[in-house]
């Protein structure tokens, strides 16, 4: 019968649930306060334009790690052999992402075979994103689901182990993530975030804006019998069999987003933002037991790019990270996307038709 127990003592003190709340509110009243310093900034539309009326058609070549993930216990005193790295070899992702006003997604597939599979193996994933708004603000979904890890720190407990040995392989392993990220531009008036990532819009003045951020989320990370290797299932003590782990939370924070332009089509993009994360985990293990915590941690987001934006003609380096720490006091886990990619398009004119005239002429589309 699958037992189901409720680990009170799991859920931070109210010491330390006081502790984030009062820092939570001062880090919003600082951060609303500088924030403020924007909102009275006057239209300048020279400091941008928009490309409301073309298709944007863009290919885009990943050639960073996409998804990795750190596990650490703390039931014993550091020995060196226990601390797992996870990583999914997705390396070389190919896509495309088609962008029209306000709206635009994208997809990525695997465009070269695996490096070094016999050691590594061959992982499976899918990603899809879709994005919404304007200079104002921007809601970006994404869903992305990862199968096939290798530990890059096998050779902690495997004996023997040189530059030829496998790496310790689980083809059952997978994560789910499915995310809805939004934010807001306080600075809008002169400032266009999607100049340097979508390019629906070409800054063509430097111009920074601060930020507020907030992420809703839902990770399924799992495998068939043991998250961990067997050699070091005794390193973590009452979770050795935890096969499953559901997470549920939001972040709320804030940071600040800088557009540098150089002879007016040059641009150099830095994004960085913080916040704190509520969650809620279910731990599930193979022997059938299951437990349940809420946890405050932090998050961090990381964001950058270069390139050059024409009237038609655009290409960029970009860089996005989205940082996750699920950490129960004897148990971390964080998970870590890291998507380094070139991308290259074209705006294509196109016609508005006058029943999409109309959907912009709506008190809904304005708020965008």
């Amino acid at each position: 019968m699958v037992q189901s127990r409720r680990c009170s003592e799991y859920y931070p003190r109210r010491n330390r649930s006081v502790r984030y709340i009062r820092v939570k509110k001062i880090f919003i009243a600082v951060l609303f306060s500088l924030l403020s310093l924007q909102s009275f900034s006057q239209n300048d539309s020279t400091y941008y334009r928009k490309y409301n009326e073309s298709l944007i058609i863009s290919l885009y070549q990943s050639f960073a790690r996409q998804f990795d993930i750190a596990v650490s216990e703390k039931f014993l005193p550091d020995t060196g052999k226990s601390d797992l790295h996870y990583f999914s070899d997705a390396d070389i992702i190919s896509g495309i992402s088609v962008d029209y006003d306000k709206l635009g997604f994208s997809v990525g597939y695997r465009s070269v075979p695996p490096k070094d599979e016999r050691r590594k193996g061959s992982g499976k994933h899918v990603n899809l994103a879709l994005n919404i708004g304007g200079v104002k603000w921007r809601l970006e979904a994404s869903f992305r689901k990862y199968m096939g890890f290798y530990d890059a720190n096998s050779a902690n407990y495997e004996p023997g182990f040189n530059d030829s040995t496998p790496f310790h392989q689980d083809a059952s392993m997978n994560i789910e993530n499915l995310r809805f990220k939004f934010l807001y531009f306080f600075n809008h008036q002169k400032f266009a975030y999607k100049a340097a990532y979508g390019s629906n819009y070409r800054q063509t003045k430097s111009a920074a804006s601060w930020v507020l951020l907030g992420n809703l989320y839902f990770c399924r990370y799992g495998a068939d019998s043991s998250l961990f290797p067997a050699a070091v299932r005794k390193y973590y003590g009452e979770y050795d069999d935890l096969d499953r782990l559901i997470v549920k939370g939001f972040s709320a924070g804030g940071g600040f987003s800088w557009n540098l332009i150089i002879a007016k089509k040059i641009f150099a993009n830095l994004t960085l933002g913080v916040g704190l994360e509520p969650q809620w985990k279910t731990y599930h293990h193979d022997r059938g037991q299951s437990e349940d915590m809420m946890y405050v941690s932090g998050s961090g987001d990381v964001r950058s790019s270069l390139g050059y934006n024409g009237d038609k003609f655009f290409f960029f380096l970009s860089s996005m990270n989205d940082i996750t720490n699920f950490d129960s006091g004897t148990l971390k886990i964080q998970t870590k996307f890291l998507s380094g990619a070139f991308q290259i398009g074209y705006r294509f004119p196109v016609k508005t038709s006058g029943f999409y005239k109309k959907i912009q002429e709506t008190k809904v589309y304005k708020m965008l």
